[in-house]
């Protein structure tokens, strides 16, 4: 009986391990979803087409007062195709908080 509550155990922590990482995942990719559309409309290159994860914590939803974990990312970009910036984009749970982008240069 203990053996079988063991295994049980040590499954169900895999399981969860693997549903936050699927979420990670999913919300990784809503991210960078948005930080390209963000980068078309204001016609910046988005450089390696991809974010890194920054940051990670608790916090509570404005909206709803539950606690959801908030997702800083970092994105490099440029705007001229000779300097790089850096920039942040923020996920509160599933949905999109704020993109924030160091000043750049526009070209002419």
């Amino acid at each position: 009986m203990w053996f079988d509550l063991k295994a049980l155990i040590w499954i169900s922590a895999l399981g969860l391990i693997a549903l936050l990482w699927w979420q990670n995942l999913k919300v990784r990719e809503m991210a960078l979803v948005a930080v390209k559309r963000y980068c078309h409309k204001e016609a910046l290159q988005l450089l390696d087409q991809s974010i890194a994860l920054k940051a990670i914590r608790f916090k509570r939803d404005t909206h709803t007062g539950r606690l959801v974990l908030q997702r800083r990312y970092k994105f490099e970009f440029t705007s001229t195709g000779e300097e790089r910036y850096s920039g942040t984009i923020e996920m509160h749970g599933q949905r999109f908080k704020a993109i924030e982008t160091e000043p750049y240069r526009v070209p002419e």
